[in-house]
């Protein structure tokens, strides 16, 4: 099975895993992911400096959307008999598991950025007793 790219949601992962396109799902999960972009479209538009601060709220928004997006994707699979149930809720459960792995990806990169930043500043500055540049000394 194919790794999960940590900036793709579950539900991209099983839309390119089966080759599915979001028009072949029903309308309800249409109008779910339309949803979903639009929120992260918001979320990407009220970022500074590279920066994304994501609220409990939107996470758990995020999640939401992304759980009802997989389980239209399940559905329709079944449906279509292109997979068993057993095998439907197996891979829900490892859906689930990628998608705590991507909410702590996605928690850790603001902070990263954040902190990256800020070692950044630090390293840059000059000191009064001679020029000091990041970790080098130049007398």
């Amino acid at each position: 099975m194919s790794e999960l790219n940590p900036r793709e949601l579950p539900h991209e992962f099983l839309l390119r895993k089966y080759g599915l396109s979001i028009n072949q799902l029903s309308n309800h999960t249409k109008q779910l992911k339309t949803d979903l972009d639009k929120t992260l479209r918001l979320i990407l538009s009220k970022s500074t400096n590279g920066n994304i601060n994501i609220t409990a709220t939107t996470q758990s928004k995020i999640e939401t959307y992304d759980r009802y997006i997989c389980d239209g994707i399940f559905e329709f699979l079944e449906n279509n008999e292109v997979i068993t149930q057993s095998q439907s809720d197996s891979e829900e459960r490892q859906m689930d598991s990628k998608r705590d792995a991507v909410v702590d990806r996605m928690e850790d990169g603001g902070n990263t950025t954040s902190s990256t930043q800020t070692s950044q500043n630090n390293t840059n500055t000059t000191s009064t007793s001679g020029a000091k540049i990041g970790f080098w000394d130049w007398k």
